[in-house]
């Protein structure tokens, strides 16, 4: 529209609707610079007015008119307690009329001891609670202020801070309280305003105020000299902080993200189990919500370790009890419950607040400085206060000692008028005609002292008279009779000398900065002496940080795994050596048809690499094993991992290091391929497992094993064939590869077992060193219970690839071959039919034979029945001693 149209005016007589009133104007404005302009005032008022906390106090407005509603009504910390809805009317009906249940909510947090870190209200009543329950309605709890919020309004009536109408213009209120506290940094603030929000945490008064001091002394100080005293935030709900580099970030640009975790212990139990106990939780987290959590990861099986969880949380403390089944790991459970639960929490920092009218994000220093220059106003102002004050009461004093040292005339005048106003200017006369010198002569029968009446040319009139002003000479006459004993006189005197000396110091503290700001030192140091106490929030540096790893002890352990896949571990003390022909200890207590099937002996550290027939692998730290004890089962494999339907561990290898150059991890598949991958191909570990070889469709993994690249491999058929070749003419592959062919097989004829071997070279060099070279003997058993050993140098090497020799006489009397396994003249074999046969053997009484032969009986079965699983029992279980090489291979 054209200027000359926007500034047209617009009358009954020529409007558009024609309704327009006679005389008014109607002026046509652009309806999105209306919408911009009244957002932004409303956006303003809202930031401004209600959601942003002002830097100089910490408070919101709604807080600051409570407080000085209470202040008003003489609620401090030693007067009695007033209904809550008494103080919420007050506020309401003067300062805040934005309804009684939002100012009722703001004075309920202000009085809750786990929302503020010192509370500013006290309250007696249902204040709510760290459950989330309600406070009790206002008309049943009582209020006060507690004594550090005396410490935010302390000299109010000293013109500190500035006063303006309230919203009816009918009363003044503060505009801002002239804190003594750095209240916005120990209590935090919490608020969305219109596109912003501020998140600022709670911290310990005595490192704040200890800050504050040092800056007042040093005001170029930065945020490394600020973290000397201010370790980082202090909840009031306790907890425990990581990270202090994230603190010093957050301090330097006003935002960061700390880490917080609920403090907990662990404690013993009836039955041999084991309890942790939560005593302090992450600030803001709900208790009832967190156990009602906690109960629903145990229903739905994400953490079953749990029996069950108890609060016994009461007025002394928190205390939550959350019971572990026997068997289960206190620091496992912990990880999960830190993974799945609000006992670990972050919190976001976003130091915003309104700093001079417009709101900012400070870093911490920052926000301490506008604090101080705070103080530094409200003590000049406070002082220039004092000093008006102390020079009016000098003024009457000075008139007092006037009126005394010429009392016969002050009588003599009082007595000859007629009336208070007669004698007020009889009185007024009588001294403003009196001429004075500055050297005390005596003038019209009145000796003057200037130095005693504190006259300086300065304060001479103009006219060389003394005058009382018209207040000294009511002050006069208001005077007691009673003050004009000598003992009064004397009072008077005193108390002039004392009010010229704070005169004095009033000036001396306006006229310099430095002294100015050691009154604003000693003041915080009183402060700090009465409130501060000590910090809750445990702070732990990245280098201190705890893992789940630190809270295990590097301690070597027997891991024991079953023939149906239990796994336990158990502390290498639990074995003590025994002589020969001891009667050893229960190391595992299984079903009647199970078995102990492998003994990985490794540091609580270490990993277990675990194989399925898939070609996956997964890994488990040992610690995450469960600790049963000697004779407890342990835990199925398949609550470890996550693994898919019909997927199922072939094999578990013990390893301390993944990332030990010249190891490689061998595989062996049923359709006779094979593979080697550098062990350090596993060194990224991933909790759901990752592939460790490629496998086709109608392949499975058979079995792997820990080699040098060096050794010989021994790969054993069904059908009774076997192959043994050096590893060397395996070349080393990536993860993802399918490997290539060990043995050719027959049709319908798969490889049933891995082994490897030490190679000659190696057996000659340790035989070179003085070690006692044993024979590597091969234990053959078949599916109808026949077995024997063979030496494996009766096996010739051959090339990778080949079709292999007999290893064991397939008959319809024999059935196919079910298991190979290494053995020596000390080991123990445990077989295991489909029907739950059993029999252990000492392999030295099996006759040695030939490859080609058919071997002995070891177990006789029925009709229907074949041997499902034949393996060699591990050292500890057959011998009775603490294991010294682990399981052969």
């Amino acid at each position: 529209m054209a200027d000359d149209q926007n500034n047209l005016p617009l009358n009954s007589g020529n409007s558009g609707d024609g309704n327009s009133p006679a005389g008014t104007s109607i002026i046509p404005i652009n309806i999105e610079d209306e919408m911009r302009r009244s957002y932004l005032d409303y956006s303003m008022s809202v930031i401004i007015g209600r959601a942003l906390p002002d830097v100089r106090d910490g408070l919101k407005p709604v807080h600051r008119r409570i407080l000085y509603t209470m202040s008003e009504m003489g609620l401090t910390a030693n007067k009695k307690y007033t209904k809550s809805a008494k103080i919420v009317g007050q506020a309401m009906g003067q300062y805040h009329p934005h309804g009684d249940s939002a100012i009722y909510d703001a004075l309920v947090r202000l009085a809750q001891p786990f929302s503020m870190r010192y509370p500013m209200v006290d309250g007696q009543g249902n204040f709510g609670s760290v459950d989330g329950d309600p406070p009790a309605a206002m008309r049943y709890t009582e209020s006060r202020m507690t004594k550090i919020a005396g410490e935010m309004l302390a000299d109010i009536d000293m013109d500190t801070v500035d006063f303006t109408p309230n919203y009816d213009e009918s009363v003044l209120e503060p505009t801002v309280l002239p804190t003594r506290v750095p209240n916005l940094i120990i209590n935090g603030a919490e608020g969305i305003a219109v596109g912003m929000a501020t998140k600022i945490p709670p911290h310990n008064l005595t490192e704040v105020v200890n800050a504050a001091i040092d800056m007042v002394n040093n005001p170029s100080i930065g945020v490394k000299e600020v973290l000397r005293h201010v370790q980082g935030p202090d909840f009031p709900t306790g907890g425990i902080i990581y990270g202090k580099s994230g603190i010093e970030k957050a301090y330097s640009t006003g935002r960061g993200r700390f880490l917080v975790r609920a403090k907990v212990a662990t404690e013993a139990i009836s039955g041999g189990r084991q309890s942790i106990v939560v005593t302090e939780l992450p600030f803001q987290v709900n208790k009832s919500n967190l156990i009602k959590r906690i109960a629903e990861l145990v229903n739905d099986k994400v953490i079953d370790e749990i029996s069950g969880v108890d609060d016994f949380s009461d007025r002394e403390g928190m205390r939550i009890v959350i019971e572990l089944k026997r068997g289960a790991q206190p620091e496992i459970v912990l990880n999960q419950l830190f993974k799945h639960t609000q006992m670990q929490e972050s919190f976001s920092m976003i130091f915003l607040a309104v700093h001079n009218g417009q709101p900012r994000e400070l870093p911490l220093p920052d926000a301490i400085r506008a604090f101080i220059e705070h103080r530094i106003d409200v003590v000049r102002r406070r002082t220039a206060f004092l000093l008006g004050k102390a020079r009016d009461r000098e003024h009457i004093l000075v008139g007092y000692q006037i009126a005394l040292d010429h009392l016969d005339q002050v009588i003599r005048t009082i007595r000859n008028s007629s009336s208070r106003a007669d004698a007020r200017e009889n009185l007024f006369r009588y001294f403003s005609g009196r001429a004075i010198s500055l050297n005390g002569t005596e003038i019209a029968g009145i000796t003057l002292d200037p130095v005693k009446y504190g006259i300086t040319a300065e304060t001479l009139p103009a006219n060389g008279s003394l005058i009382l002003s018209y207040r000294q000479i009511d002050a006069i006459l208001e005077l007691q009779l009673y003050r004009l004993t000598q003992l009064s006189i004397d009072e008077i005197l005193k108390e002039l000398g004392e009010v010229r000396d704070n005169i004095a110091e009033y000036e001396s503290i306006l006229a310099s900065d430095k002294k100015l700001r050691r009154v604003i030192v000693k003041e915080l140091e009183e402060v700090r002496d009465k409130y501060g106490n000590e910090r809750r929030t445990q702070i732990v540096d990245e280098g201190a940080e705890l893992t789940l790893e630190d809270l295990i002890a590097d301690e070597q352990v027997a891991v024991t795994v079953s023939n149906t896949g239990y796994l336990k571990r158990t502390p290498i003390s639990t074995y003590r050596q025994q002589r020969r022909g001891g009667t050893g200890r229960l190391g595992m207590k299984t079903r009647e048809e199970d078995f102990v099937a492998q003994l990985i002996v490794e540091s609580t550290h270490s990993y277990l690499l675990c194989f399925t027939n898939t070609g996956r692998v997964f890994w488990v730290k040992i610690y995450e094993i469960p600790d049963v004890g000697a004779a407890g089962k342990g835990k199925h494999i398949a609550n470890l991992l996550a693994l898919q339907p019909g997927e199922k561990v072939v094999t578990y290898l013990g390893i301390r290091d993944l990332t030990e150059e010249g190891k490689f991890i061998f595989f062996a598949t049923q359709q006779g391929t094979v593979k080697k991958t550098p062990l350090t191909d596993f060194s990224n570990v991933m909790t759901r497992g990752i592939i460790a070889i490629g496998i086709g469709k109608d392949d499975e993994l058979v079995g792997t094993r820990v080699t040098d690249g060096n050794q010989v491999i021994f790969l054993a058929t069904r059908e009774g064939m076997a192959i043994r070749f050096p590893e060397t003419d395996v070349r080393s592959m990536g993860r993802p590869a399918a490997g290539v062919k060990g043995i050719t097989l027959k049709k319908d004829d798969y490889v049933i077992a891995l082994a490897t071997t030490p190679s000659e070279e190696s057996r000659q060099k340790r035989a070179a060193e003085g070690a006692t070279i044993t024979p590597c003997l091969i234990l053959s058993v078949s599916e109808n219970g026949f077995g024997k050993r063979t030496d494996a140098e009766e096996y010739r090497l051959q090339t990778r690839g080949g079709s292999g020799v007999i290893n064991m006489k397939a008959t319809a009397k024999t059935g196919k071959v079910s298991s190979i396994n290494l053995v020596d003249e000390t080991s123990e074999l445990m077989a295991i039919s489909q029907f739950g046969k059993m029999i252990r053997i000492d392999t030295k009484t099996i006759r040695a034979a030939g490859r080609s032969t058919q071997g002995v009986k070891l177990l006789s079965l029925d009709e229907a029945d074949k041997v499902a699983a034949a393996v060699v029992i591990p050292p500890d279980e057959s011998n009775h001693k603490e294991p010294e090489q682990g399981l052969l291979q």
